[in-house]
């Protein structure tokens, strides 16, 4: 005869088996109808004193604020609420004497005009899949759209080498290309590694290295001394899954696509990499670090290729949205890296490039300095495996809009990122290959 304690236990297991079967179900209808933006709402907002950033970061662990900039003293910083959050969010604003305006009401109208701005540009321009003749730098490439126009230009041209690192949670393959006038790296020359699109929303960021890829690869003869002088290793999609849930579901997801519990998935890679990693407990946040240090299958298929190539490795680029920064370590804590000042140096000149093509004049400086302490992130990683400039570049976001940059300025944004670009490249074409480590 059963007790009532069995009795209970059985039905207390029966109403988790449900309550795991509705949140399931739940999910899956969220990602299959696409995320909304209707509720929420942006600001524009300009911390004016070190203060006063320090009280946002403390106002972001209250109210979920979605940051379409990154925050910083005197800069103008998006941030996107929800309704429900929007008066608490005013009244501590106006408690610490915030200067700020209210700008859109409805993030989707925003969010639906790029889609469809993108998505009739490419069907006006759909190019033939035996030729690169309509190959263009005015609307967002799909996941697929990059893999096939790099597995295509491996067949056409002997510079290039692609091949798989990794599968991601959802199976995925992670690719990585090659440039070199040889057809492989082999590690007697200066290499410049970088990687996009490790926040999946970032899609300037995919874009400006595909951009670099083709005029690289298709029209090598104007860069000639410089491909003659460096190799390129290059991860143009870092994040897949959520590349591909950005374009399917959710235009304003970060992190990546592992089920963290029943109700919040992801993790922000750029918080994963196993140097001055730092646990975060909430698996429901932007910047959840993972459960350890390298937890993801896309954090380890980066580290294993840096370390491949890190014995030639000279500079390192990470490429983000947005801001028009050029940034270096360290970011972990507030300390300038060993050769702070050749960085700067350097970042300078890259900025003064992006002025004399007609861009804006970025802000060159170090991590913590400019914006704020981050642990576990690809450039201070990078520059602690052995890489002798490492940056992180965070792009053109053009006026109001962020991550939504509209298509037809995308073809500026990624002409002034390819100034950098060159610059680095060049400069890394100087560079003695690193000092073996005893």
């Amino acid at each position: 005869m059963c007790s009532v304690q069995s009795v209970m236990s059985v039905r207390t297991g029966r109403m988790k088996l449900w309550l795991s079967i509705v949140a399931c179900v739940i999910l899956a209808l969220a990602e299959a109808n696409g995320i909304s933006y209707t509720e929420f709402q942006l600001y524009v907002l300009r911390p004016k004193t070190r203060d006063q950033l320090k009280e946002l970061h403390e106002l972001a662990k209250e109210i979920d604020l979605d940051f379409w900039d990154t925050p910083r003293v005197k800069r103008d910083v998006r941030v996107m609420v929800s309704f429900s959050d929007g008066s608490k969010f005013e009244q501590a604003l106006d408690r610490h004497d915030f200067d700020y305006d209210y700008v859109v009401g409805n993030v989707q109208q925003i969010l639906d005009k790029e889609r469809k701005s993108n998505s009739e540009y490419y069907q006006r321009t759909k190019r033939d899949s035996n030729s690169r003749s309509t190959i263009d730098f005015n609307h967002y490439w799909e996941l697929d759209e990059i893999y096939d126009y790099l597995d295509e230009m491996a067949a056409a041209s002997p510079m290039v080498d692609v091949f798989e690192i990794g599968k991601t949670r959802q199976g995925r393959p992670i690719k990585a290309v090659t440039i070199s006038p040889t057809g492989k790296v082999t590690l007697d020359r200066p290499v410049v590694f970088m990687d996009a699109g490790i926040h999946a929303r970032e899609w300037v960021g995919h874009m400006s290295v595909m951009y670099m890829f083709h005029e690289f690869v298709e029209h090598p003869e104007l860069y000639q001394e410089q491909l003659s002088k460096t190799d390129y290793v290059i991860i143009p999609v870092l994040n897949p899954d959520g590349y591909v849930y950005t374009h399917t579901a959710n235009r304003l997801w970060r992190k990546n696509r592992v089920q963290n519990n029943l109700l919040c998935a992801g993790v922000d890679l750029n918080r994963n990499f196993p140097y001055a990693w730092a646990y975060t407990s909430n698996g429901c946040t932007n910047t959840f670090a993972g459960t350890e240090p390298a937890s993801e299958p896309e954090t380890k298929a980066m580290t294993e290729l840096m370390d491949k190539y890190k014995s030639a490795m000279v500079t390192y680029i990470a490429v983000h949205t947005s801001g028009e920064m050029i940034l270096w370590p360290w970011g972990y804590k507030f300390e300038h890296c060993a050769n702070g000042e050749e960085h700067d140096t350097l970042g300078k000149k890259a900025r003064d490039a992006i002025v004399s093509a007609g861009g804006r004049e970025w802000e060159v400086g170090n991590s913590a300095d400019v914006l704020y302490i981050a642990s576990g992130a690809t450039d201070d990683y990078a520059y602690h495996t052995g890489a002798r400039l490492a940056y992180t570049i965070e792009l053109t976001g053009g006026g109001l809009h962020g991550f939504d940059l509209p298509p037809s300025e995308l073809e500026k944004a990624v002409r002034e990122a390819f100034e950098i670009y060159k610059t680095f490249g060049a400069n890394a074409g100087t560079l003695p290959l690193p000092t073996p480590s005893a």
